[in-house]
């Protein structure tokens, strides 16, 4: 039987875990997935970020790409941020104090959610994909039950200090604190 896969790598300036535990496909179908999903990820970093000179955000911010220009992901990424803004009363913005574009709190659950459809379309039904502790888990775990989730302490520097167990299956989940990415929410 072949065995679970998971593996992390940095992309994003986050760990990315992906974990499949579908018992079904080959080792080598796996190791397929798991580099077109970590690919995906790579792919948005280099769009999306702010701290890459050459990101599409980036070249949009010193206003050398105009708005009829835009890729197709981040015409998608501009109408979510809008919506949310929108829904929150303007509470969340992807315009900084500055004026600049900076939809990283967005665009991090959009690519975890596209991450987890790759997977569904190649087949897998048991996995999950977490980014810098934002997950999105789909079908059951590697024992066949439910996926159980641990949220941390978002006040303690003790990293295995669970405050709440929650058991999930296809859906995400979002939690935010300093214990990964260190002071990065500002109202």
């Amino acid at each position: 039987i072949p065995k679970n896969m998971k593996q992390t790598k940095w992309i994003m300036g986050m760990p990315i875990t992906v974990f499949i535990a579908d018992h079904s496909a080959t080792e080598k179908a796996k190791e397929s997935a798991l580099k077109e999903v970590f690919d995906y990820f790579t792919y948005v970093d280099k769009k999306f970020s702010t701290y890459k000179e050459d990101s599409e955000i980036s070249r949009i911010n010193r206003k050398e790409i105009k708005e009829n220009e835009y890729s197709e992901d981040m015409k998608i990424v501009f109408a979510l941020s809008k919506k949310t803004r929108l829904e929150t009363l303007g509470y969340f913005n992807i315009i900084t104090p500055e004026g600049l574009y900076d939809p990283s709190g967005l665009v991090k659950g959009w690519s975890i959610y596209n991450a987890a459809n790759i997977l569904s379309k190649l087949g897998y039904k048991n996995f999950y994909v977490d980014a810098g502790g934002d997950i999105e888990v789909r079908g059951k775990n590697s024992k066949d039950k439910i996926w159980s989730v641990g949220i941390r302490d978002p006040f303690s520097d003790d990293k295995s200090r669970i405050v709440k167990t929650v058991f999930i299956t296809n859906c995400g989940m979002a939690t935010s604190g300093t214990y990964i990415r260190g002071q990065h929410i500002y109202n």
